[in-house]
């Protein structure tokens, strides 16, 4: 202990209890990192000496909210601003389509569609940086920009893929501390919610065993926008994947899951995003210890809108913005004119404003450079 920087107490409650007593008794004055299973035990140990103390369930259910609902975490970010003419398509790639292993420069898309690739998710990770040699995961999920009109011919050169559904209440699986702060959360940002549970207890809506495809029929699964799996056993979380999948392969389903070890067999079952426990507790942790920029619990992308400035004269195509900064053009406003789509004459006019759509990351990377420029 002697020299420690800090101290993170990450056993039971009362285990955090005497750990807590005996480092302040022995004069231990640095920060002291307590975990709680129970929240009424937050108070106690923070008078026991902890410097904070964390619940990494409710932390857990605010992710598996946050990814559930674009109303808490919007999937791009500053996007509103462009009013309804750029849309924002979640494309799923399926096994068979055309686009499937392919990479964006093979695809063509901008070209073939008008439409922007902005990311990909694969195995619950944003893949926000796409370059040309970027591979179209079959499975994965094709973050798009443009027009009404390009996402549709999008979706028809994928052959069979669909948009991920905007709309429709989200089926939360298992109501126990985690899915109940989940409903709750959903619930106060206006989500209209249904919930399974073995037992009945207030903000239950139906009652029994979520592998009961009666019972899920019954929930209307088929109009879910989004299944929430929030179960005790990583075993049940495994059998329920593959049940959703099975019955509504299309739906995204986010998955709690208690051990890392069980991440990757939930993911081989179908999930979009699984989220551990003890992963959660770990970025919080390291969040905590090491600055708010040492890690990330969930990617986001980001609109920046900026000056035509050093672009004038060129085609969106033959800047190096996505190849040096991996940020990408999605919309440029001339005048009272939001264009979404470039045909092969458009060029940047000095009073064009440009969007620009990247990760945090992209998109600062984007700032620092063209402030490297400045006279």
């Amino acid at each position: 202990m002697k020299g420690a920087r800090a101290l993170v107490a990450n056993g039971t409650d009362e285990e955090n209890a005497a750990l807590l007593l005996s480092a302040r008794q022995v004069g231990f004055t640095g920060d002291i990192l307590a975990i709680a299973e129970d929240p009424y035990h937050r108070t106690p140990l923070a008078l026991a000496g902890a410097t904070a103390v964390f619940t990494p369930r409710h932390l857990l259910a605010a992710a598996l909210a946050a990814r559930a609902s674009d109303r808490i975490s919007p999937r791009v970010s500053g996007v509103q601003r462009l009013g309804t003419k750029l849309q924002i398509g979640e494309v799923r790639i399926l096994d068979g389509s055309p686009l499937a292993g392919r990479t964006l420069a093979e695809a063509r898309i901008g070209e073939r569609t008008g439409a922007t690739v902005i990311g990909q998710w694969v195995n619950g990770r944003l893949l926000a940086a796409p370059s040309a040699s970027m591979r179209l995961e079959p499975r994965g999920i094709v973050v798009v920009a443009g027009s009404e009109e390009s996402l549709a011919r999008f979706e028809s050169i994928a052959e069979g893929a669909s948009r991920l559904p905007r709309t429709g209440p989200i089926l939360i699986a298992g109501f126990g501390e985690v899915g109940g702060k989940v409903a709750e959360l959903l619930g106060d940002a206006g989500e209209p919610v249904v919930s399974i549970d073995r037992s009945q207890r207030p903000g239950v809506t139906l009652v029994g065993n979520v592998l009961d495809r009666q019972l899920l029929l019954q929930a209307e699964v088929a109009r879910a926008r989004v299944i929430v799996l929030a179960l005790d056993t990583d075993a049940a979380t495994l059998f329920a994947t593959v049940i959703m999948k099975d019955m509504v392969p299309d739906v995204p389903v986010i998955a709690r899951v208690n051990h890392p070890r069980n991440v990757e067999r939930i993911y081989r079952a179908g999930a979009d995003f699984a989220l551990s426990l003890s992963h959660v507790a770990g970025q919080l942790l390291a969040r905590r210890l090491l600055g708010e920029e040492a890690v990330t619990i969930d990617l986001a992308l980001k609109v920046l809108k900026t000056s035509a400035r050093g672009l004038v004269g060129r085609h969106p195509a033959e800047t190096l913005i996505r190849e040096e900064t991996a940020c990408s053009v999605v919309a440029v406003e001339r005048g009272e004119d939001l264009l979404v789509e470039f045909a092969p004459d458009f060029r940047f006019k000095e009073t064009d404003q440009v969007y620009l759509c990247g990760s945090d990351a992209a998109v600062r990377r984007f700032q620092d450079q063209r402030a490297g420029h400045e006279p």
